[in-house]
């Protein structure tokens, strides 16, 4: 059972029912613009969910920790066999080394987007966004139409001036 299915098969029927009934009078160009833009909040979302739901190949990632420890071993060996000076010997091991676990772990906080750690997308600040957008919907002041004012000046040049 699919919550958000329910609700956008429900919104377009509703939607459907209002122009039957003649509540909406929308041309169908611009009420088809309307489905369209249902249909790709719902097509957006399921590629949310295939980020969540596609983990990381696990042969890869074991591989990739096997390569980081052979990296730990070799690195300190051919740095000291090729720098002259025995003090930059470890300055530049640590650099390398530090470097590769700082981008694993960089890519292991870019693998899960979404949770709750300090680095993952701020889900409640975007939901709370939606929100106040939704809310700002059932505003009184929404459904104004814009009106020219008769005494308003039409002239680009006495506007201008």
């Amino acid at each position: 059972f699919n919550r958000v299915e329910v609700c956008l098969h429900l919104l377009q029927t509703l939607i459907t029912k209002a122009l039957d009934d003649g509540v909406l009078k929308i041309p169908p160009p611009i009420l088809s613009r309307v489905y369209q833009t249902i249909s790709r909040g719902f097509v957006n979302l399921l590629n949310t969910k295939k980020i969540t739901d596609t983990k990381f190949p696990y042969p890869f990632a074991q591989i990739i920790a096997v390569f980081l420890l052979v990296h730990i071993f070799l690195t300190p060996a051919l740095i000291s066999a090729s720098v002259p000076h025995r003090f930059l010997a470890p300055v530049f091991t640590f650099l390398a080394v530090f470097g590769m676990f700082s981008l694993n772990f960089i890519s292991m906080e870019l693998e899960n987007p979404f949770g709750l750690d300090a680095n993952d997308l701020p889900l409640e600040h975007f939901q709370q966004e939606m929100n106040d957008c939704l809310l700002m919907l059932l505003h009184p002041n929404t459904d104004l139409v814009a009106e020219m004012d008769p005494s308003g000046k039409l002239d680009f040049k006495v506007l201008y001036d």
